[in-house]
């Protein structure tokens, strides 16, 4: 399998992509390399000839069980589809045992979503006093009052009960989540691109987001200012006295 880095790896075949957390003996925890290869994964798909995406995990524990403790991520934000990478073309997850945390964040904002039977779903955050803010977009994205009851107690949520209510689209058997996730896409992907690119443009633009989603996408914009050679540039002509060469570098 071609490897993005030791943490996530990026395969493609009839127009799909399929990206893979192989962390599996870590129960694909969230470390620093997975946040570094699912974000360069979502930008190889976004830039190839690929029509959509699956997410799914190595080994039959957890799809993620959230961050790695032993190695906190940084910027967790971006491994997160749909957020630090635009895209209009249809991203699905596919679960398989547990999806904790950032890992249930990521089913979150996928487009659709496949979910084995005995896979659970648990946002522990209100339990240890933590929040990223991220998930504060789950309403448009499952009912409200179902949803606001599994983040505010941080109880696990059955792959039955995420099923009612809009969480995931489809239940498989045990071991077969990836399998049905890959039939959906390739029925996906044998339709007209251009169509169904335009149909998850304009359904996410209607989409209402959260605070921080809408920060996210911002802060790429000032990350990349940050970190430019312009800026280098217009300090140093600033302390040379003389006129700035910029390049939009």
């Amino acid at each position: 399998m071609p490897a993005i880095n030791d943490a996530v790896d990026y395969t493609s075949h009839d127009a799909i992509a399929c990206i893979t957390l192989t962390r599996a003996a870590m129960r694909n925890a969230i470390n620093n390399d997975v946040v570094q290869g699912l974000h360069e994964a979502w930008r190889r798909f976004a830039h190839s000839d690929d029509r959509v995406a699956v997410l799914t995990a190595q080994g039959d524990q957890a799809f993620s069980s959230g961050a790695d403790l032993k190695d906190l991520p940084r910027d967790v934000w971006l491994a997160m589809p749909n957020l630090s990478v635009p895209c209009d073309k249809p991203i699905i997850a596919a679960v398989n045992g547990y999806a904790v945390g950032a890992g249930a964040t990521a089913v979150m904002l996928a487009d659709m979503a496949v979910a084995e039977e005995q896979a659970t779903f648990i946002y522990p955050e209100a339990k240890i006093g933590a929040f990223a803010g991220i998930m504060g977009g789950f309403a448009p994205r499952m009912q409200y009052k179902a949803g606001l009851e599994w983040l505010m107690t941080g109880d696990p949520m059955t792959a039955q009960r995420a099923y009612e209510i809009g969480l995931v689209n489809r239940l498989a058997p045990q071991g077969q989540g990836k399998a049905m996730a890959m039939e959906l896409a390739t029925k996906i992907a044998r339709n007209a691109p251009l169509v169904v690119q335009a149909m998850k443009s304009i359904s996410r633009s209607v989409l209402p987001k959260s605070s921080t989603e809408q920060y996210y996408p911002q802060r790429v914009m000032l990350d990349r200012i940050a970190l430019s050679e312009d800026l280098q540039e217009g300090v140093a002509s600033f302390r040379d006295k003389r006129p700035p060469r910029f390049t939009g570098r």
